[in-house]
């Protein structure tokens, strides 16, 4: 195991600066029911900085046809493409491929608004107590089969969010959205009212805007005529839709602007146009996302025009000007970055149940170091379950780390709480060890940079880790195998436009926490964060009292987000202008050559 002393943290940079050739790192973010990314970079969520990009594309005439080639990061893949996941499918990069078929019952704009000029749903009235939605679709609306988008799509789609949010689902189920919302548990009943209007009546009063971004929004109208093969049997249904969930010829009747028409796993996925779609057609004749061997391929292939929209990593942003084709903006996403410890372990979860060895590990983590030294300067430091940017929903006192970069006092707080040091590893007195192995996307330069400066600073403490790089896809796929891993970083989670409560996560029946975590005044917390309000200052004050407490609690440790930097051809347009860092939704369909 290779150790590096703190003074030389700079010369080990420089080194991870010039093994740009053996890199990886990338990621974007978005969401329906949250979703997990790489953490390395956010490439391509654009921000209200590049207000001269938009304009400078604005006045470019619009051209049809061609091909624009997008990067995803290295060694990712396009796993899943139904719209609903299972827990070991829920990434960005399968939520992008679902989205560009599958239209959301809403649309949300980057200031977090409601469009329902771009929405299946043309209304949502909801009364006082906030028990009963009643939800109208616009008619204008149909499956490219030409059959229209009807309540009874959305009742499909309910039933098999009830069903496949059970424990006993048929694998790879449950959902991942279950406790998400409030959905399935807090829906006393679904009825569809005629063709375009259906209503959910909630067994108790909640929080309205809280039930409308993270419960109502997970109904995506799924083709009930095309799909409903076993109407009878409910569980075999599940099995027979993921059993096509990857099958990319399954993926015939859609609502979206786009059809993908082939997919070479670990080389590229390519959509063609829905010529039927209802809202913006497509300007492109091909929108293919391409996967990347590494960090210096993707650029590599930004510098040759092979991929025409890619990102830089943050390690490469003093390269930036060889891109001359290209152009480079900057953003932050509605994002933050966690490293996830698996209190389920058999080996090592009653450790990391313990408040202190958590407490201990967060001390460890220098997040303005890696910030410097690894993000250039481009990043923030994460400060709890609620992103800095934008800062709409961060509690006052979140601005800046609750706990400050402090081995020292992290191995005096072990000490005091039982452990002690024997050679060089700390112990305590039934045995164990604070001996962790620590899983990574792998391939990743930045991040394999980060774990190894994690691991130098936690060696401080007396806590030993084992360094694993591991594929990102096999990341998710361990989620549900406890004896699979300890640690898992360089991940990030989205919350991809919806209210940033913690249910799906950190409750203890959250569908998204699998990692076992419970605390009883997290749970009631969280509730609270759930019920209806008098005014919006005091469902701010019931999600400042969440925050904090997760953020002093740590249910997983806090990492820093770094910025995103984006690369777009210089002929390619509408990528800015179309983005949407609230959401971290992509719209090629509103992208063009000229």
């Amino acid at each position: 195991m290779v150790r590096f002393n703190r003074f030389n943290r700079k010369d080990l940079i420089a080194r991870r600066r010039g093994d740009a050739h053996e890199g990886h790192a990338s990621g974007r973010a978005f969401r329906r029911t949250g979703l997990l990314v790489t953490a390395a970079s956010v490439s391509l969520l654009i921000s209200q900085g590049a207000a001269q990009g938009i304009a400078a594309a604005a006045t470019t005439a619009v051209h049809r046809g061609g091909t624009v080639v997008d990067a995803l990061g290295p060694l990712v893949d396009i796993n899943w493409y139904l719209p609903l996941r299972p827990v070991a499918y829920n990434s960005l990069y399968d939520a992008w491929a679902a989205s560009l078929m599958y239209k959301g019952l809403f649309h949300v704009g980057p200031k977090g608004q409601i469009d329902y000029g771009r929405s299946i749903a043309s209304s949502v009235h909801w009364n006082s107590r906030g028990t009963v939605y009643t939800v109208a679709l616009n008619p204008k609306w149909h499956w490219s089969n030409g059959s229209p988008v009807t309540a009874t799509d959305v009742a499909f789609t309910w039933k098999l969010i009830q069903a496949a949010s059970a424990s006993n689902a048929p694998a790879p189920w449950p959902y991942a959205g279950a406790g998400s919302g409030g959905v399935p548990t807090d829906i006393k009943s679904f009825t569809v009212l005629n063709p375009h209007e259906f209503q959910v009546v909630l067994k108790a009063p909640v929080n309205q805007v809280w039930f409308l971004y993270n419960g109502l929004a997970d109904f995506v109208p799924l083709p009930e005529h095309a799909w409903n093969k076993y109407p009878k049997n409910i569980d075999q249904e599940l099995s027979y839709l993921a059993a096509n969930g990857n099958n990319a010829s399954f993926f015939k009747v859609i609502d979206g602007p786009f059809r993908l028409a082939s997919a070479v796993q670990n080389q590229s996925w390519t959509f063609v146009p829905n010529y039927r779609y209802d809202g913006h057609k497509p300007y492109l004749n091909q929108f293919v996302f391409a996967a990347e061997t590494s960090d210096t391929a993707e650029v590599n292939a930004l510098k040759t025009g092979t991929v025409q929209v890619g990102y830089l990593p943050s390690y490469m942003y003093s390269t930036r000007g060889q891109l001359t084709n290209d152009r480079l903006f900057t953003s932050y996403s509605f994002t933050m970055d966690r490293t996830i410890l698996n209190f389920k372990s058999p080996t090592v979860g009653a450790i990391l149940r313990q408040f202190p060895v958590r407490e201990a590990l967060q001390l460890g983590i220098d997040q303005y170091g890696i910030i410097k030294d690894l993000y250039n300067g481009l990043g923030v430091p994460g400060t709890g379950p609620v992103p800095l940017h934008p800062a709409t929903f961060l509690a006052p006192t979140l601005k800046k780390p609750l706990y400050a970069f402090n081995p020292a006092a992290g191995k005096k707080l072990l000490e005091k709480n039982g452990w002690h040091e024997a050679g060089g590893v700390m112990v305590n007195s039934h045995g164990q060890s604070l001996s962790f192995n620590v899983q990574y996307p792998a391939g990743n330069t930045t991040t394999q940079a980060m774990v190894q400066l994690l691991q130098q600073d936690w060696a401080s403490e007396g806590i030993q880790v084992k360094l694993s790089p591991v594929p990102f896809a096999t990341m998710l796929q361990y989620h549900h195998q406890p004896t699979k891993w300890n640690i898992q970083t360089g991940l990030g989670w989205s919350y991809g436009g919806t209210y940033p409560t913690g249910g799906g996560m950190y409750s203890s029946t959250g569908g998204y926490n699998f990692v076992g975590y419970s605390n009883a005044t997290m749970d009631r917390l969280i509730a609270a964060t759930h019920q209806p309000h008098a005014t919006p200052a005091q469902a701010q004050q019931a999600l400042d009292a969440y925050q904090v407490f997760a953020a002093r609690q740590l249910p997983n440790l806090w990492m820093p987000v770094p910025m995103g930097l984006g690369e777009v051809a210089k002929n390619v347009h509408g990528v800015v202008s179309s983005s949407n860092p609230f959401t971290n939704a992509l719209s090629p369909q509103y992208w063009w050559i000229g």
